[in-house]
């Protein structure tokens, strides 16, 4: 059952969100959902929790997953359209979650209030397209992104992951939607 975990922890974060804080000083969390492109494409989960130190400085740690397709760095890329039916382009929905996923775990920096930039580095463990781990490695993340004012904020980012080692790499383009709460 893939839930039995999954279930427990979201009710988990929604009771801390609804709990008030016990730390001074202005918290964020963040949550996102978008696309992830890489020599395909496929979703992507995003959730971050930040210690505002200033009101454009935070930092914080974030977790995800994204799709990421590894690659050998000497082949080379060749991307083009396959003519797939409509039921292979839903399954491409879940991809990046079930398969070809990269999770990722590690600290993160946002400097901006409305427009901001953030950037994270962290440990990046990679899945095949049969969902059985094939590594893992660290790499980074850079993006921008815009948000609104207030409690309840919704924002968009823009961002460009990479995990490389000697001889395999992943990245990906992320378009994320979601929300920060303070």
């Amino acid at each position: 059952m893939r839930y039995r975990l999954t279930i427990p922890l979201a009710a988990l974060l929604l009771a801390a969100l609804a709990a008030p804080s016990s730390a001074e000083g202005r918290w964020c969390v963040s949550l996102s959902g978008g696309m992830s492109v890489s020599s395909g494409h496929g979703s992507a989960l995003d959730a971050a929790v930040f210690a505002e130190l200033d009101p454009i400085l935070a930092i914080g740690l974030e977790t995800g997953l994204a799709y990421m397709k590894e690659e050998a760095l000497f082949e080379p890329i060749v991307w083009a359209p396959t003519g797939a039916d409509g039921g292979a382009a839903i399954a491409s929905v879940t991809d990046g979650i079930t398969r070809n996923r990269g999770y990722y775990l590690g600290p993160t920096l946002k400097i901006g209030r409305t427009v901001y930039a953030v950037a994270s580095a962290g440990l990046y463990e990679f899945n095949d397209n049969s969902g059985h781990a094939t590594g893992t490695r660290w790499g980074g993340s850079a993006g921008i992104g815009i948000s609104g004012t207030g409690r309840f904020e919704p924002h968009g980012e823009l961002r460009y992951r990479l995990a490389q080692d000697g001889s395999v790499r992943a990245s990906a383009i992320q378009f994320m939607f979601g929300f920060h709460i303070r």
